[in-house]
């Protein structure tokens, strides 16, 4: 085959790298914010040793260590290809994991404060009927106390003070408060309404989060609810309280994948060792909170354009050095600057010393190689049968030298896939005039000795 060919050629081994690159700086992000996270989560566990049972502690210590188990165990770049799919799964997993952890911490240290909280409101409701009753001493007592076993006390001698009085109202009170404590859990106890329970888990849901600066005060204004006596401003102001932090953890939730965003754009700006410096400082501005996503979205766009911008230079000069470099170890005149005027150009022509009515013209389409043999002469003038026989040993010659090539770049690690293709003599030559303008260009561009462009190996 020859006549005009299109060659795909792909730079595998430079694509990989430049992945190989991006996932260590995803990796090394995701162990950063494990290593923060971590931190509070250790902090939720200890509250909830101290009132949990223990086998639910157990399992959530398990689960934190099979997190750090899987960073652990990341596979090494000693085999690329492992390290691309492998550290990929380990990632998705390590998100996951770490996501229903949370989930699981939110779920039973909101449940032990609950707990907590609704004995806190019983004793508070017990110490005020025992003041009623005229119970003073087993008020302070009840207070000084604030246990489950001093909360039951307290409620069997109002029931006795209230039989005493044949109050039936207080009997029946008492016997509806005692009838739901009498359990060996705390979270048996008498809870406060709906809306102060969703407060509890969105405040434990918010500071495993640990982005928000509100979490003292809520949890202030969360205590400070368990006294209040009217208990339609109790459910009212626990209502607006949830509503608040329910948005501050949509805040921060915002926040956080803003950061994500600009960490990953980070990622790929570090993947190249020249990144414009004006780039690097938008990117730094934007780590400011209440950025507008429209001018993230700007520079997201701008920072990737530069990238597959940069990857397809960078790729680009690669294979046209390889290429000129294997054409001039095929005996093709090559000089230095023709590389570049190539890529300046998107076209060069080539021709081998003592073939000056030959040439093989290369050029940038699409991404993609084209080359294809021409003949220089008078266009006007038809090809005898003596040149049309010339014309295809030197169409044979050029196909020989081009499966050359071609290896020459597989063994570099490029991918090299013929796309379009004409067989020997099946199109006649184009023919260009002899003081052709691309040849006179070429060697007004290329008039330095002819120097060696080294050919590139696998591993270099």
């Amino acid at each position: 085959m020859s006549g005009p060919k299109i060659v795909d050629i792909r730079a595998l081994q430079a694509q990989r790298e430049r992945q190989l690159r991006l996932l260590r700086e995803r990796i090394a992000y995701q162990r950063k914010q494990w290593e923060r996270s971590s931190k509070r989560l250790q902090d939720a566990i200890n509250e909830l040793a101290e009132q949990a049972d223990s086998q639910t502690v157990k399992t959530i210590k398990a689960a934190v260590q099979q997190i750090e188990q899987r960073f652990q165990n990341l596979p090494d770049d000693t085999d690329l290809e492992q390290m691309l799919q492998l550290s990929e799964a380990h990632l998705q997993f390590i998100e996951q994991e770490t996501k229903e952890l949370k989930e699981q911490l939110t779920r039973e240290l909101g449940d032990a404060r609950q707990g907590r909280r609704s004995l806190q409101l019983a004793i508070a409701d017990a110490a005020s009927r025992l003041e009623c009753a005229g119970l003073g001493p087993e008020r302070d007592e009840l207070l000084a106390q604030a246990t489950a076993a001093a909360l039951e006390i307290a409620l069997d001698q109002l029931n006795a003070a209230a039989v005493e009085e044949s109050d039936g109202a207080l009997v029946a009170a008492t016997t509806a408060l005692v009838g739901s404590i009498k359990t060996e859990k705390i979270d048996a106890m008498p809870t406060i309404d709906a809306a102060g329970e969703r407060v509890v888990h969105l405040l434990v849901q918010l500071e495993l989060l640990g982005e928000s600066s509100q979490i003292e005060g809520f949890a202030q204004r969360l205590e400070n609810l368990a006294s209040m006596v009217d208990a339609s401003q109790r459910r009212l102001l626990t209502d607006s309280l949830a509503l608040e932090i329910d948005a501050a953890i949509s805040a921060d939730r915002v926040e956080q994948s803003h950061q994500a965003s600009l960490a990953a754009l980070e990622a790929e700006l570090a993947i190249y060792p020249a990144a414009p410096a004006a780039l690097i400082e938008q990117l730094q501005s934007l780590k400011l909170k209440g950025q507008p996503q429209a001018v993230m979205t700007e520079v997201a766009a701008v920072v990737r354009n530069w990238c597959d911008t940069e990857a397809r230079r960078q790729d680009g000069e690669q294979i046209r050095s390889l290429v000129l470099g294997s054409l001039r170890e095929l005996g093709y005149d090559v000089r230095e600057g023709m590389a570049t005027a190539w890529a300046e150009g998107g076209q060069l022509m080539l021709q081998k010393p003592g073939s000056s009515d030959y040439g093989v013209e290369l050029q940038d389409v699409d991404g993609r190689v084209r080359t294809q043999v021409v003949r220089f002469g008078d266009p006007a003038t038809g090809p005898s049968e003596q040149q049309k026989q010339r014309d295809v040993e030197v169409e044979q010659q050029w196909c020989t030298a081009h499966s050359a090539v071609l290896k020459n770049l597989q063994d570099a690690g490029l991918e090299a896939k013929i796309m379009a293709s004409r067989a020997i003599g099946e199109l006649p030559l184009e023919v260009r005039a002899l003081d052709s303008a691309v040849i006179a260009d070429q060697r007004n561009a290329a008039t330095s000795p002819a120097a060696p462009i080294q050919r590139q190996v696998k591993g270099n």
